[in-house]
Formats: C-alpha cells, sequence, structure tokens
C-alpha cells in the first residue's frame, strides 16, 4: 500500500509540473507572439528568427538614438564631444593650416583669414566641407615677402586664442 501511495503522489506531482510547463511554454509562446508584432517583418517567422530580427532592430534604434541625441545636444549648443584639432605646417614661404571642429563652433572663418593677412600671409585656397558632425578647414597660404616669410609661431598663438 505504501508503494501506491508513493505513485499516486509522484504522478499528481508530475501532473503538476506538467502543467506549470505548458502554462511556461504558452506564456513564452504568447510573448514571442507579442515581440513579432513589434518588430518591422512582413512574413511568418520562427521563434529563432524572430529574437534574430528584435535583437537587430533593438540594435538600429539605440544607434538611431545615439545620434539623435547628439544631434540635439550639437541643437542645443551642450555638447563639445571632441575637441577642435589645429594643425601649422610651413614648407618654405608657404603656410597651411588645417582644422577639424564641431558643427557647433562659434569662431567665423574670415576671422583665421584677417589673422593671415595680419601676420603678412596671403591666402591661396580655402577648402571646407562637412563629415558627420566635424567641420574639416585647410587654409594655405603664402608669404606676402618671401624674404621676410610668416612668423609661424605667432600665427599659431593667434590662431590658438581665436579657436582654442
Amino acid at each position: 500500500m505504501v508503494g501506491k501511495k508513493c505513485s499516486a503522489a509522484g504522478s499528481s506531482s508530475r501532473a503538476l509540473r506538467n502543467i506549470q510547463e505548458k502554462h511556461r511554454r504558452m506564456h513564452m509562446k504568447d510573448l514571442i507572439s507579442q515581440l513579432a508584432s513589434v518588430i518591422p517583418c512582413n512574413s511568418k517567422l520562427s521563434m529563432p528568427q524572430i529574437l534574430d530580427e528584435a535583437t537587430g532592430y533593438i540594435m538600429h534604434l539605440q544607434k538611431n538614438k545615439e545620434i539623435l541625441e547628439r544631434k540635439k545636444a550639437l541643437l542645443k549648443g551642450d555638447d563639445h564631444p571632441e575637441p577642435t584639432v589645429m594643425n601649422i605646417s610651413t614648407s618654405g614661404s608657404t603656410l597651411e593650416v588645417n582644422l577639424i571642429c564641431g558643427l557647433n563652433r562659434n569662431f567665423m572663418f574670415h576671422e583665421i583669414i584677417s589673422i593671415l593677412e595680419e601676420e603678412a600671409a596671403e591666402v591661396i585656397n580655402v577648402t571646407r566641407f562637412n563629415s558627420g558632425d566635424r567641420i574639416i578647414v585647410s587654409v594655405q597660404s603664402k608669404a606676402i615677402n618671401s624674404r621676410i616669410g610668416v612668423e609661424t609661431e605667432r600665427v599659431q598663438e593667434r590662431l590658438k586664442d581665436l579657436i582654442l
């Protein structure tokens, strides 16, 4: 008789575990169905495909969020994600100023040109373009008087005061 009681108790606990497992599977199926309803997909997908698509979609949304947060910060003027980089190089009587800075920098390029002209350099070429949230500028100039030249250290100090 004792064996039958153990068997009966074992089968009822097994039936209970089976019912619990069935509820767990139904709950998982409902959750996967809800997940499938919020991802952009036109066809019927298997559970692994739904999870894969959802993972990719979430990563896409995270990247978009980061981009939009950076744009918002730039528009507000709160964000200085990367410092301004300035490089000045000389070769003979030529002077080249290269700048990489954020879109929200408030200096005007005519101020750079004015400093170069005040330091006896004639601007030959200016190239400016946007690259994402950065501006890249290259100003090429030459000394008005090649015998006197351009005082590179002074130009660099004045540009640093203006830009950095």
